[in-house]
């Protein structure tokens, strides 16, 4: 039986690395979609999405430039 951990995994991996990127253990987010970044919070819509400390340095990194 595989957890829903894994399978989050296994769909990052199938994912574009150019088009989405994972911001918290239980959020992927679609770069395009971004509307806001606010404290540390993306904004898309009216969700508000944590970028914990995990992912923090990997997403500003890619969203200033930076590669993957």
């Amino acid at each position: 039986m595989r957890s829903t951990r894994e399978t989050e995994r296994e769909l990052e991996l199938k994912l574009p690395g150019r088009l989405f990127v994972r911001v918290h253990k239980s959020y992927l987010v679609a770069l395009d979609k971004i509307e806001s970044i606010e404290r540390d919070r993306i904004r898309i819509q009216t969700s508000l999405i944590p970028i914990s400390d995990t992912y923090r340095e990997k997403f500003y990194g890619l969203i200033s430039g930076g590669s993957r």
